[in-house]
């Protein structure tokens, strides 16, 4: 296995642990088996259509013309790799003149190829530096926002006992506390930009690789590929300690190390930037610090956390989706970088944030946030096999059915189900919910006729485990008649929406909408099994009860005025 092979079986790996899936549902999307995706993410070079099909089925839309052209160029470096340059057969009619002129270019070229890779290298580095020192310093600027309110609160008690030198040294303490809060978000801001800088110009070099490695191509001899000598990740420093309420000493040496990391990366920036345009890159303006997250707005960062959650719950409470949706985000981005991106509360926050979105109207997006989420639960071995998991996963799969993708939801749901059987048993409510579903995105998908069986053995479990009259058991078997219908056989969905009807009627009552949508149904069905004089008169007395209960221009009422209309053209043979 080359270096670039592994590079690549690195990278889809990573793909498919931010989408969730599991490599059975990814099997059937691709087309090849598991053993083979097994195979070839294990090192081996994969063919084209497998990279593309893997990009595809795991990468959400908004970045997937992007990965994908990374994961084609890993795929062509792993069946081309670079190699040393092998010394030119040359005929022996050639001239020494022309022979030196194609060594000195095979030379050069090579040069600047393995110099451009030692600075892509370097760039990465350095981006991933900044990428870690943010999540570092979010961490220190909240530790010091709770630092400055704990030394005000005694510089104030102190200022009305009027202490002296106490007092005074209070205030000195609050200033500097004050000015390392300063100091943090300086270089937080300082870190962003870095990681941006490196990011662009590790970009415009990587198109320079790609321009010279095809020069190269026809050079190349046998021996090791230029990427083989590039140093590996250097890890930045974590900053303060585990005790984050340290010493304002420590916080001093935590904010000496980030600016040195912060210097460091800058230096190697503007060297290559340099070199690549004469120019060094330009220095920003130190601005304040204002969260990224699209969710937040600008005076965010000056609430506290418990405010925060507070008024979270507050809007969820009031059923106040977009608000709620975007305080759950500002306050997962701040739980994440406080107490870390798996610790337990951070977990439970992101899946409020996830939840709301998708009652914000945003299933695309919610099914993308339930994906890290789920990745990030995996990850942590307290949760791997976890109700909240499994529940996140359900909530991820509903979402990608509901943003228009049923196929993936059903092959998500069996997976779930599966998981749901084996960990919390088959009567558990969630094993329920997900078998619900499972039968439902079948349907979508176009297989209504397994839908339907589905649902008939969903059916039974849920009329043994929560009873016939149990508001569950009755939509399966709404579900279960309609998919009967809609699978060819309306005069068996007739005869179950008949006695879904009757107990609807006692259940729920006779002006429910639940009752009224299967007294349609009921209809439409007896007409499809040939009976339209009776559908029309069933419809006559739908119209009546629905003008009662929803008004006369509701869309239901006129729905029912559009089916009688055609039943009673069909019952007099017009």
């Amino acid at each position: 296995m080359n270096t670039q092979a592994r590079l690549l079986a690195e990278f889809l790996r990573l793909r498919i642990d931010e989408s969730g899936k599991t490599l059975a549902v990814l099997s059937k999307q691709v087309g090849y088996s598991t053993s083979q995706l097994s195979t070839h993410l294990s090192g081996r070079i994969p063919p084209h259509d497998l990279v593309v099909g893997l990009i595809a089925a795991t990468v959400p839309p908004a970045l997937r013309e992007r990965r994908e052209a990374e994961a084609v160029r890993l795929l062509r470096d792993a069946e081309h790799p670079p190699r040393a340059v092998a010394k030119p057969v040359v005929p022996a009619q050639s001239s020494a003149v022309s022979l030196a002129k194609v060594q000195a270019d095979q030379i050069q070229v090579y040069e600047r190829l393995t110099r451009a890779l030692e600075q892509e290298g370097e760039l990465r580095q350095a981006a991933e530096n900044s990428a870690r020192l943010v999540w570092v310093l979010l961490g220190m600027v909240n530790t010091l926002e709770d630092r400055v309110r704990q030394l005000t609160g005694e510089r104030d008690r102190l200022a009305a006992d009027v202490a002296g030198g106490e007092l005074e040294a209070a205030r000195r303490r609050v200033g500097r506390a004050e000015e390392q809060k300063a100091t943090a978000e300086s270089e937080l801001a300082r870190a962003r930009e870095k990681q941006r800088q490196a990011e662009e110009l590790a970009d415009r070099l990587r198109q320079e690789i790609e321009a010279l490695t095809d020069d190269l191509d026809r050079l190349r001899g046998e021996g090791p590929s230029p990427h083989d000598h590039l140093r590996g990740p250097v890890v930045a420093s974590p900053g303060p300690g585990e005790e984050r309420d340290a010493a304002a000493d420590d916080i001093d040496a935590a904010l000496a190390r980030a600016t040195a990391v912060n210097d460091q990366d800058s230096d190697t920036i503007d060297r290559i930037s340099t070199e690549l345009t004469g120019q060094p890159t330009p220095v920003p303006q130190a601005q304040p610090l204002v969260p990224d997250n699209s969710l937040t707005s600008p005076d965010m960062a000056n609430i506290t956390a418990a405010q925060l959650k507070e008024d979270a719950r507050a809007a969820a409470g009031r059923g106040n989706a977009l608000e709620a949706a975007r305080l759950y985000g500002a306050l997962a981005a701040r739980s994440a970088a406080y107490f870390g991106p798996h610790h337990q509360d951070t977990l439970l926050t992101r899946s409020y944030h996830a939840y709301w979105v998708d009652e914000a109207g945003d299933p695309a997006t919610a099914r993308d946030l339930y994906a890290i989420l789920i990745t990030a639960q995996n990850r942590a071995p307290a949760f791997a096999d976890h109700e909240k998991t499994l529940i996140n996963r359900h909530n991820h799969a509903y979402c990608t059915g509901k943003a228009g993708d049923p196929a993936t939801a059903r092959d998500l749901y069996a997976d779930i189900v599966t998981d749901s059987l084996r960990v919390l048993g088959p009567d558990h409510k969630t094993t329920l919910a997900s078998r619900h579903h499972h039968a439902h995105f079948t349907g979508e998908a176009g297989d209504l006729a397994t839908a339907r069986d589905l649902y008939a053995a969903l059916i039974t479990d849920r009329t043994r485990v929560l009873g016939p009259s149990h508001k569950d058991t009755l939509t399966s078997r709404h579900n279960h008649a309609s998919c009967t219908g809609k699978a060819g056989d309306p005069a068996t969905a007739r005869d179950l929406y008949a006695a879904l009807m009757a107990d609807q009627n006692r259940v729920l009552g006779p002006d429910h909408e639940n009752t009224l949508t299967s007294r349609h149904n009921h209809a439409s069905c007896t007409g499809n099994a040939g009976d339209p004089a009776t559908a029309r008169d069933l419809y006559a007395h739908l119209i009546t009860d629905r003008t009662r209960v929803l008004g006369p221009d509701h869309e239901d009422t006129l729905a029912s005025r559009k089916q009688f209309d055609h039943w009673a053209r069909e019952a007099s043979g017009a």
